[in-house]
């Protein structure tokens, strides 16, 4: 570029000028240039995602299969054949290595597990995975103690095993969160909840204690009464105080079925009066929680351990070629046209994965004719695709399109705030259905991260809302920006004492995090372990890369 100055001649005045006028023209047949490529890039990217059943179906299921089966082979080979409490002592004894080894070349980087980012079910991106990590071959089920009523596993043994193993043996775990794939570890330093939580609290709560290597390569327990404030601190900390190798939680008698009432709901007034009804009853139902497929219908849903009733057919609603839970949920009910309540049984193992299928309600997104009974019975087998698989066959520009136009959020908070929670979603999201599931949450000593909103009450009923849908504005082509519809959403959680999770993205910045958690026991237990400077604060493993 040519600058005019006072000494030059009345050429190269004249020859500046018109650069001035050419070079804007240039730079906006540029930038009209870059824009026609993005939106280019941006109609195919919006294609793909709309088609992308096409590779979903004849690549991701297939692979998701076969990775099902390869780990459910394993599992079974590893019980029957290793005696995986006899190694369990050398694989954590690896692990102590491992961090050794990190010690001794100078702490190098900080900790995290050697799991590939693709492998979690979170949604978000993990820079940090980028680094080596900490190899951890721990997936098995340790001990299962029908004397003393409790089951011993490592951190990596997923929900899908555990009903597998257990449920046969007329026993089962006290919170059973949804998905096969999710594991004990991430469920207890994350946050697990399902539909008995109202009686037990989220998954966490129901640990009796948990084994960990600190960053010094200590092996110590944590429980209530060995090293309590570790204990209490681990609970959404996503291994931010140390590396967890076991965990011991409590068993409870069960029955091979869940006798499942539905209750039709026609106003809003309705559903959260019934909801909260039966969550806050003295003797409440061992299971409930509600869909809500719209601001006005929906179906709570609670039911109890039982035998099958002679002369009566179960629904096995697991089967492949049974319609999707939840569809099924919407059709028996008839949005307000059809019966008002509904009893059925259905096989308890079936009950604890009733959305797995579908994942939720996510999979008619993956799959939109999933459902339908030409698909589902001859490949209703194959489903669901794994969202570990779905990650790793995903692009980065694939995924930030669908992180602008879906919504995956679950926030915690205080059940008399229902109704106002779900005018919230509607108002920012507008995606349905909607998932509610109550749960207790527990005051401790020392308390945690998230405790009840008064401090008077040593124990609380929260309720959880899930939205994992595409917003009604995104599917009308309205204008939605989705990053500030979830910081608005955040803002009211930190107004009226609520929680959001963190597997989802947070759009918070590092102070407003800490207004929502209580951070005073967290810090004292990262000082305390010598977790501080070894392994990444819990708000920089969730963050997005560029918040502060």
């Amino acid at each position: 570029m040519t600058i005019a100055t006072p000494s030059r001649s009345p050429h190269h005045v004249s020859h500046a000028s018109s650069n001035d006028t050419v070079l804007p023209k240039l730079e906006e047949q540029a930038a009209n240039a870059n824009e026609t490529k993005s939106d280019w890039r941006d109609r195919l990217t919006a294609f793909l995602v709309k088609h992308r059943w096409a590779t979903v179906v004849p690549v991701v299921l297939p692979l998701s299969k076969a990775y099902d089966l390869y780990w459910t082979a394993r599992h079974i080979h590893y019980r029957n054949y290793n005696n995986s409490a006899e190694k369990h002592g050398d694989r954590v004894r690896h692990v102590v290595k491992q961090i050794s080894e990190w010690n001794a070349k100078g702490r190098p980087n900080l900790l995290h597990t050697s799991r590939k980012s693709w492998q979690s079910v979170a949604v978000r991106a993990m820079e940090y995975k980028k680094s080596p990590g900490i190899e951890l071959d721990l997936h098995d089920i340790l001990e299962v103690d029908l004397e003393r009523m409790v089951v011993r596993v490592e951190p990596r043994a997923n929900m899908g095993q555990l009903t597998r193993w257990l449920v046969p043996k007329g026993v089962t775990i006290p919170v059973v969160p949804e998905l096969d794939d999710l594991t004990v570890g991430g469920l207890i330093l994350g946050y697990g909840i399902e539909s008995s939580s109202h009686k037990y609290g989220l998954f966490a709560d129901t640990v009796r204690s948990a084994e960990l290597v600190l960053a010094d390569g200590r092996i110590v327990l944590a429980s209530p009464d060995e090293n309590a404030d570790l204990f209490y601190a681990l609970p959404w900390s996503y291994g931010a105080l140390g590396m967890l190798t076991a965990v011991e939680l409590p068993l409870v008698r069960c029955k091979p079925y869940v006798r499942l009432t539905y209750q039709q709901v026609n106003s809003l007034d309705e559903a959260c009066s019934v909801f909260s009804e039966l969550a806050t009853r003295k003797d409440p139902p061992e299971f409930l929680d509600a869909l809500l497929f719209d601001k006005e219908h929906g179906v709570v849903v609670f039911g109890d351990f039982a035998d099958l009733p002679p002369g009566e057919k179960p629904n096995n609603i697991g089967r492949f070629y049974k319609p999707w839970f939840y569809l099924h949920i919407k059709a028996m009910m008839g949005r307000g046209q059809g019966v008002a309540q509904a009893v059925e049984h259905v096989p308890l193992r079936d009950y604890y994965h009733r959305y797995t299928r579908s994942l939720y309600w996510h999979g008619e997104l993956l799959v939109p004719f999933g459902n339908h009974p030409l698909f589902r019975y001859p490949l209703g087998w194959l489903m669901p695709p794994k969202v570990s698989v779905m990650r790793l066959m995903q692009t980065e520009r694939i995924r930030k399109f669908r992180d602008e136009r879906n919504v995956v959020q679950d926030v915690l908070m205080p059940l008399r705030h229902l109704r106002a929670g779900i005018e919230m979603f509607h108002r920012e999201f507008e995606c349905y259905p909607l998932w509610l599931c109550p749960h207790k949450t527990f005051r401790t000593n020392p308390q945690g991260m998230i405790s009840p909103s008064q401090p008077e009450l040593d124990e609380e009923m929260f309720v959880d809302i899930g939205a994992w849908q595409v917003p009604g504005f995104v599917k009308r082509g309205q204008a939605w920006d989705g990053r500030q519809a979830v910081r608005a959403m955040e803002s009211w959680l930190r107004a009226h004492h609520g929680y959001q999770c963190m597997y989802a993205v947070t759009e918070q910045t590092r102070s407003q995090f800490w207004q929502m958690f209580n951070r005073t026991l967290y810090d004292q237990a990262r000082q305390k372990y010598g977790a501080d400077g070894a392994f990444m604060d819990v708000f920089d493993k969730v963050k997005r890369p560029e918040q502060a």
